[in-house]
């Protein structure tokens, strides 16, 4: 859960190489990125981290951070959580884009007609699982390099579903997405679909959902399994403040502190540029 405007900096959750257990390295820092999520803007970045093991084939991939490429689809800076929203109330709720306009005003998200509209377009993408058309392509792609780490996430919630991203967590191409529910019974058809059509991944990355965790183990026995730290944290955040965010967040949008907090990361901002 983020208040206000956060700066934070992601690193891969596994910090030794899934292929030869040696020590991760860094490979590079990407870019600052402002992500506009339902809980506020965060800007952030990634240090990417490669193999030190100059025989390994990990050496020449990039290892990423899940918690960073949850957050927004690729190219977007709108978080995977405000086009989930959208999505929901579109199709779920069959609101207007004006309707969805104020909705997303209420949590001090100011944008037009063209970006939900957009955003719906990459919402019904990701549940039509628009990824069955490249499966030979992206097969290719992950021999090439080597093998995937598959990441899932299933943080985000539509309505009575959640939707669930698989992807390669090297490469950051999309594997999969559906809307199901929260029980293995529902999850595991849908690792198992990874399997079928793309193999054994090297390691797995994942909150600690339950029938993530089970169907996991039950496909992909022996393969290393990590467990995203930040979405537990959040998830209990969310239970133990949410209200409070709230209630700060509705008084900080009628007292204006919102433009002074905006006014002051754009002076700060300003002034990293100055100092580089």
């Amino acid at each position: 859960m983020y208040s206000g405007l956060m700066s934070i900096m992601f690193e891969p959750e596994y910090k030794e190489c899934p292929v030869c257990g040696d020590r991760l390295v860094k490979n590079y820092n990407t870019n600052e990125k402002t992500i506009t999520t339902l809980n506020g803007k965060l800007v952030c970045w990634e240090r990417v981290l490669k193999c030190r093991n100059k025989g390994c084939k990990g050496n020449s991939m990039s290892f990423h951070s899940a918690e960073y490429k949850g957050l927004a689809l690729p190219s977007m800076n709108f978080g995977i959580d405000v086009v989930a929203h959208e999505g929901g109330l579109r199709f779920s709720e069959h609101k207007t884009i004006e309707e969805v306009l104020e909705d997303l005003q209420e949590h001090g998200i100011h944008t037009n007609k063209a970006t939900v509209s957009k955003h719906s377009d990459k919402y019904l993408a990701l549940i039509s699982g628009y990824q069955k058309e490249q499966i030979k392509e992206i097969r290719q792609g992950l021999a090439k390099q080597g093998g995937y780490v598959l990441q899932i996430d299933g943080t985000v919630s539509v309505r009575t579903k959640t939707l669930y991203i698989f992807r390669d967590n090297i490469s950051d191409t999309i594997l999969y997405s559906a809307l199901a529910g929260n029980d293995t019974d529902e999850v595991k058809p849908l690792v198992q679909y990874i399997s079928d059509n793309f193999g054994k991944p090297l390691a797995v990355v994942s909150d600690m959902q339950k029938s993530i965790i089970e169907s996991v183990a039950e496909v992909f026995p022996g393969v290393p399994h990590q467990y995203c730290q930040y979405h537990f944290l959040k998830n209990v955040g969310n239970a133990i403040l949410s209200e409070k965010h709230r209630q700060l967040g509705t008084l900080i949008r009628d007292k204006e502190v919102k433009k002074e907090i905006e006014k002051i990361q754009r002076e700060v901002e300003i002034e990293k540029k100055i100092t580089k």
